[in-house]
């Protein structure tokens, strides 16, 4: 056993070694490089603007701490008064100092955003010109993506939150090639947060090294009960008021009135959880017997956004200057898209969530009907509601049965695709943040919420040596083969124990 762990010592020992000697290009590599550390001494310097955002500050910081992780070298940081030109000489220009000396960047953000977002837009560029290297978003946190793109082409990875699941690779030197890149995500949201007293060590970080986004819209959250209280039956629950009843609309836009004249950015009248049963003759009318297979009820997305629709226009028209959203969930018994209802007002804004579909297979997996039925439901409510509709995710962590690790990255990957076609303002996941079950999951979501293009299989080729090392070729195979068990599967039922 002794001479079994000095044998893995030794080769772990000449693996490392081996990574170290390496110089480490970011961008194309050619015959003129910028050296930033050469055989472990500084040779660069950071420049940070002295009025920076808080990100972008953090974003400077990132880049000493990583490549001094990396390399040894500790970089020198100068803060730039205010007009004040950059010291000469190789440097990398983070936010607003890198805006300011290279005027041209500022069109190229603009050209690179979404156009006309309805909550926020992320973009950033990347540009070496000479002895200076540029990097800049189009707002605060953006300033940090564009940092986290270098470090990232230098093979520094963010896999897990906390230290455990980063990657910093070991260069005795740090250069820059031929490097401009100018980009902008197509989704507005991009992020997750955690149930179930999930642990958040780490996640912050974590996100924004991945190119998370903070913007939400409202209707995330069950919010409709505390707006219909007063109209709920003798004997009854808050699930078994009418929805589509004048006197709730008028009832649930009263309560609301206040805040909406202040035009707050967004009001939640996300529905309870659980099926909505009334004995409404108008609820009943607009359900035309139209059966939640999922649910095993009766739909009631109709009289759902009968509701929404009917508070919009009472608030609209008393408050036409308002801005505010009406946010709702298209959850439970109203996720079918609505039938008969072909209109959904301007200022009304959903969260499709899925919480019975087929977790284990993407849309273009002709193996499982209930996705290919979610492709159709989530392509409708997206025609209806014009750029306005999010998707209100599940990871296979927060289902609290699933013992076995289940990655669905490979259904990620398709579906991500079909939203940036849908035109899906963005995802946020909900999740545990169990790590042992849902593995790269939450890694692999937001790297492909900021660029539905990246390359999944490449991403893991990649990983493993980087994390596991010498061990890279039994992990692999490891977990190559628990991901083809789900790839797989016949099991297209959300809950199947």
């Amino acid at each position: 056993m002794q001479q079994r762990t000095r044998t893995c010592l030794a080769v772990i020992a000449l693996w490392l070694s081996s990574s170290v000697v390496l110089a480490q290009t970011a961008g194309a590599g050619s015959a003129d490089l910028l050296s930033v550390v050469q055989e472990r001494r500084p040779v660069a310097s950071v420049v940070v603007a002295a009025e920076a955002g808080p990100l972008e500050k953090a974003a400077a910081a990132d880049l000493v701490k990583y490549v001094e992780m990396m390399s040894g070298a500790r970089l020198p940081v100068h803060v730039l008064p205010t007009g004040a030109p950059a010291p000469a000489g190789p440097a990398i220009l983070v936010g607003k100092a890198a805006l300011a000396e290279d005027r041209s960047l500022a069109g190229r953000l603009t050209a690179a955003a979404k156009k006309d977002p309805l909550v926020n837009a992320d973009a950033i560029v990347v540009r070496r010109a000479g002895e200076r290297v540029y990097l800049a978003g189009n707002n605060d946190r953006a300033h940090y993506f564009a940092a986290s793109r270098l470090l990232q082409e230098w093979g520094c990875r963010w896999y897990m939150p906390t230290d455990f699941g980063e990657v910093v690779p070991e260069h005795g030197s740090l250069n820059v090639g031929a490097l401009d890149h100018a980009y902008g995500s197509p989704f507005e949201i991009r992020g997750y947060w955690l149930s179930w007293h999930g642990d958040g060590s780490g996640r912050d970080e974590f996100q924004r090294r991945n190119f998370a986004a903070t913007a939400s819209i409202p209707g995330g959250g069950h919010a409709l009960a505390k707006y219909t209280k007063n109209l709920v039956p003798t004997g009854k629950t808050a699930l078994n008021v009418p929805l589509s009843e004048p006197a709730t609309a008028v009832e649930v836009a009263s309560r609301i009135e206040a805040e909406y004249a202040k035009g707050v950015p967004g009001i939640s009248l996300a529905i309870e959880d659980g099926l909505y049963e009334s004995d409404s003759p108008s609820d009943a009318a607009l359900q035309a017997r139209i059966f939640d297979k999922y649910m095993l009820a009766y739909s009631n997305t109709d009289a759902m956004v009968a509701l929404y629709n009917g508070v919009s226009r009472i608030l609209r028209q008393s408050h036409p200057q308002s801005r505010t959203l009406l946010g709702g969930m298209a959850y439970s018994n109203v996720t079918l898209p609505p039938q008969s209802i072909t209109h959904i007002e301007p200022n009304v804004v959903m969260w499709l969530a899925p919480i019975d579909i087929d977790p284990n297979h993407g849309m273009d997996d002709a193996r499982s009907p209930p996705k290919q039925e979610y492709k159709g439901m989530m392509y409708r409510w997206a025609e209806l509601l014009k750029g306005r509709l999010a998707i209100y995710d599940y990871d296979q962590g927060q289902l609290v049965w699933r013992d076995l690790p289940n990655p669905s990255h490979h259904a990620f990957a398709q579906d991500v695709r079909h939203y940036r076609r849908a035109g899906i303002l963005g995802v946020n996941t909900e999740s545990r943040g169990a790590t042992a079950t849902t593995f790269l999951n939450l890694y692999f979501r937001l790297q492909l919420l900021w660029n539905p293009d990246a390359d999944v299989d490449g991403m893991l080729a990649e990983f493993y040596p980087k994390f596991y090392g010498p061990a890279a070729a039994p992990m692999a195979e490891y977990w190559n083969a628990i991901f083809a068990a789900w790839r797989n599967t016949i099991v297209t039922e959300h809950e199947y124990f």
